[in-house]
């Protein structure tokens, strides 16, 4: 196939290599022109370059003619060869037939050139055969591996049967040059006669008149020509069946001349053609047994003797169903759409026996013709798809898939979906991954859609196996809920079932978010509650549940799984088996839900002697008082074995007394043997009560308020000193409870009488007794 794809391969010149070649040639002016692929006619004179119409982008070939390669010749026989060419492609020009060349632009001459424009050209028969004249070496390389299958030889003839007989009994003429070098195959393999530079017309016996002096191009090839051009000095239309003999002797020994190389050797030619005459048996190398009395009868020197060609169309070596069935293929526009399909339905086990050449190049373009009628594409396109399965990547893209684009989006008729369906894994493999988003995800939409039953299961089946390749938004804004809208709306419970087992297939390509708010909220309004449907349902969860990349949160469980799970168990119609796989996975949920929360918990737990009441760090006039008790200033033994229980504080009506910080540490605690109680500085409370909240101070189990307010300290037989300028920073409040703001009444400072002989004063145990109770 390499070689064939020359034809198409990109090229990435710029410059026309047309306009180097032809300079002030007309057909610059209309085509383009790439590389030269081929050689043809007499001694392989033209070289044939591949190249497209501007105008449509038309791809065609240009035969070209270099006027410079003649220069060696005489003046006669430079223009007698000119004069030969000129009157050949005129007369190709006029004739239009299907095994004859088709000329798209005729022919035009320059001061340098002859060029005109084909249809695409592979080679001609020549070059295939080994001759290389006129090639450039990679042509050469690639020619080199290029064989003719079997099948392409015997249909081949046959069109060249069928194509001569149209130039004898339709247009009346004698080709009298067929040879290797006047056969080309065109860009579908199809043969095509060319070289019509000695044609005469077939409405008489014509005389064979031999110039010695005449230039070798100026005569037909003496190796092709009939025994009785030089015996009897004259010549019919069965000449053209004598050439066709020695063609496909030719043809099977692989050489372009099987028999003599005679040139221009007049004297060599009449000795072949008197042992002819003499019936010399001609040695018919590697021509297959089945043809070769056939050969031998045309290459007999008595011109009536020859078959003609009905005659060789009948003989049973062409007579392979390969053969006819490219016969048949070339016809179907004569032929009406039952007898079409019925032939389309047999084609497979054809397909199956071709060669995948002639399968893309002979087979695929009269199959293609038919997608115009969609009626017929149900019965051409199982056949395109068996094709697609011999094709490498690259062959199906630029054989078959630019013709699948347009059949892609069609609804109708609704096989068309249902064969795609049931190879999409086909189209998977060969398709590339952006024509898939772009030409095949749209297909599988529409299936969805689809009023088939058989072709949504069959999407709903296929769908994961090309998860992977469709985008997030596509699957997460239009693949996800035409399944969900899908598995919701259709009353049929496998179909519902499916949809589940697709969306649980889905799991693994969707993130855990998409799959907690599109997914599991979605699976409680499933409507019914068949078995089969909750079945599905549980696996849906146990994925979500266990797969590495997904999971569900605790408090989702508890709130959507759980309360959905519990009366799903009940239902009527479970076997054992499901219940108990429907209860595993709820006791699995409870679990999960159980070790996450105690993990966060003993994550939130301090250890176990943090204080129950620990809220925020010691203030910096606690410090203070630490020091001052290790610095050991006065110390009271007489509370050595005292003990104090702490008490709820209760709301008084007592005014409310600053206490100097440097006793809060002390007042309520648990105080120790030998524990001595510092001296303090109360100040007076300002007439206004201030608004400030209480706040609550501790440090290794001992606990302090900034101020206390509940207790009435007036009573007690206390003297101030100072009062301390701290003492009015301090918050004052109760946070255990409401606003006291209005329990707080102003003290006059009378109550309080400073002793001014003692700078501090030492709180007896009745005081401390009398401020606890």
């Amino acid at each position: 196939m390499d070689v064939i794809n020359k034809l198409y391969s990109s090229v990435s010149q710029t410059v026309s290599q047309l306009s180097a070649v032809l300079p002030g040639n007309l057909v610059t002016r209309e085509y383009d022109v790439n590389t030269q692929i081929a050689s043809a006619g007499r001694a392989c004179m033209w070289q044939i370059y591949s190249g497209y119409k501007r105008s449509t982008k038309q791809e065609v070939s240009v035969f070209v003619l270099e006027k410079k390669q003649f220069d060696r010749f005489s003046k006669d026989d430079r223009e007698q060869i000119f004069e030969i060419v000129k009157r050949g492609i005129q007369q190709l020009t006029k004739i239009r037939h299907p095994q004859v060349l088709t000329v798209e632009h005729p022919l035009e001459e320059s001061r340098e050139s002859f060029a005109f424009a084909t249809e695409p050209v592979y080679a001609s028969l020549a070059n295939i055969l080994g001759d290389t004249a006129n090639l450039p070496p990679n042509v050469i390389k690639d020619l080199e591996t290029f064989e003719l299958y079997d099948i392409e030889i015997k249909y081949g003839m046959l069109q060249l049967f069928e194509g001569i007989q149209f130039l004898h009994n339709d247009a009346k003429l004698i080709h009298r040059n067929i040879s290797p070098q006047s056969i080309v195959l065109n860009s579908s393999g199809i043969w095509k006669i060319f070289g019509f530079d000695f044609s005469v017309s077939n409405d008489q016996k014509h005389r064979y008149d031999f110039n010695p002096n005449q230039h070798i191009l100026t005569i037909p090839s003496l190796e092709y020509s009939a025994p009785e051009c030089a015996l009897d000095n004259s010549y019919t239309a069965r000449l053209d069946h004598f050439s066709i003999g020695v063609l496909i002797c030719a043809i099977y020994s692989k050489k372009c001349y099987p028999f003599k190389t005679i040139d221009r050797n007049y004297t060599t030619f009449k000795s072949f053609s008197s042992d002819l005459r003499a019936k010399k048996r001609l040695n018919f190398m590697n021509v297959p047994n089945e043809i070769q009395a056939t050969v031998e009868k045309l290459l007999t020197s008595l011109p009536d003797m020859r078959p003609d060609f009905p005659q060789l169309m009948k003989v049973p070596f062409f007579d392979d169903v390969g053969v006819k069935s490219l016969g048949y293929l070339d016809s179907l526009f004569q032929r009406d759409n039952q007898e079409k399909a019925k032939f389309y339905k047999g084609l497979p086990q054809i397909i199956e026996r071709l060669p995948l050449r002639i399968n893309l190049l002979r087979v695929l373009p009269c199959l293609i013709k038919e997608f115009v009628h969609h009626t017929m594409i149900p019965f051409v396109l199982p056949n395109v798809l068996l094709i697609a399965e011999k094709c490498t990547q690259a062959e199906y893209e630029k054989y078959i898939f630019v013709h699948l684009k347009p059949i892609l989006s069609l609804r109708d008729p609704v096989q068309i979906l249902l064969i795609f369906m049931q190879n999409m894994e086909l189209l998977l493999k060969l398709t590339p991954p952006n024509d898939v988003k772009l030409y095949v995800l749209p297909m599988v939409y529409k299936a969805l859609e689809s009023n088939s039953k058989q072709i949504q299961e069959l999407c709903l089946a296929v769908l994961p196996s090309f998860a992977s390749l469709v985008d997030y938004p596509s699957m997460k804004n239009a693949l996800l809920p035409r399944i969900k809208n899908l598995c919701i709306l259709c009353n049929i419970t496998s179909l519902r079932v499916n949809c589940l087992l697709c969306i649980g297939q889905l799991l693994p390509h969707l993130d855990k978010w998409l799959v907690l708010d599109d997914v599991l909220v979605f699976l409680p309004t499933i409507p019914t509650r068949e078995p089969a449907v909750i079945m599905a349902i549980i696996g849906i969860y146990r994925i979500s549940l266990n797969h590495e990349l997904l999971g569900i949160p605790k408090e989702f469980v508890v709130n959507k799984v759980l309360p959905f799970l519990w009366p799903l168990s009940i239902e009527n119609g479970l076997t054992l088996q499901q219940y108990k796989s429907i209860m595993q996975l709820i006791k699995e949920l409870e679990h999960k839900v159980e070790q996450e929360h105690l993990k966060k918990l003993e994550q939130l737990s301090t250890d176990d002697t943090a204080s129950p009441i620990d809220i925020i760090a010691p203030s910096k006039i606690e410090m203070d008082y630490k020091a001052e008790l290790l610095h050991g200033k006065q110390r009271n033994n007489d509370l050595s074995s005292m003990q104090i229980d702490l008490k709820p504080l209760q709301v008084s009506n007592k005014p409310p007394v600053a206490v100097n910080s440097s006793i809060q540490p002390q007042l309520f605690m648990s105080v120790k043997p030998q524990t001595a109680l510092m001296p303090v500085n109360v100040c007076a409370v300002a007439s206004k009560p201030t608004q400030n909240p209480m706040v609550l101070t501790a440090s290794s189990n001992q606990f302090a308020f900034n101020n206390v307010m509940n207790n009435n300290l007036s009573g007690n037989s206390m003297s101030f000193n100072s009062i301390s300028p701290q003492s009015t920073n301090y918050s004052h409040a109760f946070s255990s409870y409401s606003d006291s703001a209005s329990l707080l009444k102003p003290i006059s400072t009378s109550t309080f009488k400073p002793n001014t002989a003692q700078s501090s004063t030492i709180l007896s145990k009745e005081d401390i007794m009398e401020f606890l109770k």
